[in-house]
């Protein structure tokens, strides 16, 4: 299911991801036993609901054609469990990412992901991304994090001129934002998409802060 929703976003995942993510969820799973990093529910849908979840980030604007010019920096916000950042440094491992978290205990386990799968291109920062001095970023992305506006106004925060905001929500809360006319909702491109063996349907979002990379 997971190749599926790859080959359908035109993602090729790299070699070594199939075995690296069964790697990363089998420490996650470890882990889960002694600290709440993913809900008991999902415990069995961490391929189809969070690693799929998480590739949809790898679609837009990276992926987007010859004429990209391919990012050096990329801050997560409130990366938890993992999720999307592992998966990505993973598919890009040319780019450098930040992990940021404000939970001790998940920065722990980010860090011994780093350690077991090698990631030489994540560097996990505990605290807020906002206030972390990280500066110049290309992207920043979040996953189920803080409301919108919220989220927004930290990524701006950090990101270059030309860098990109990346970000899920849900299509019932992005319907209720056009329906109040939200004026940040605007300014971005967004994309429907669903994740394999669930009917609910997700937007991703893409906002540009100034001038585009392409």
């Amino acid at each position: 299911m997971l190749a599926n929703f790859a080959k359908e976003h035109n993602l090729i995942l790299p070699e070594n991801f199939p075995s690296k993510i069964q790697e990363f969820c089998k420490l996650l799973l470890e882990a889960n036993k002694t600290t709440n990093l993913v809900s008991k529910n999902d415990e069995q849908k961490l391929l189809t609901r969070h690693v799929a979840d998480s590739l949809i980030f790898a679609t837009h604007p990276v992926n987007a054609g010859s004429r990209l010019i391919v990012p050096l920096h990329w801050t997560d916000i409130g990366s938890g469990a993992g999720f999307p950042v592992i998966p990505l440094c993973l598919y890009f491992p040319q780019i450098k990412f930040y992990a940021t978290e404000s939970r001790k205990k998940r920065c722990d386990f980010l860090k011994l992901v780093k350690q077991n799968l090698n990631l030489m291109n994540l560097e996990v920062i505990q605290g807020k991304a906002e206030n972390c001095g990280l500066k110049n970023m290309d992207f920043v992305s979040c996953r189920a994090v803080g409301s919108l506006d919220e989220d927004f106004e930290k990524a701006k925060k950090i990101l270059k001129k030309g860098g990109h905001f990346l970000t899920v929500k849900s299509r019932r809360l992005i319907d209720e934002m056009k329906a109040r006319n939200n004026k940040l909702l605007k300014q971005a491109k967004i994309m429907d998409y669903r994740l394999p063996g669930e009917d609910m349907e997700y937007i991703f979002l893409n906002f540009a802060i100034g001038e585009l990379l392409l």
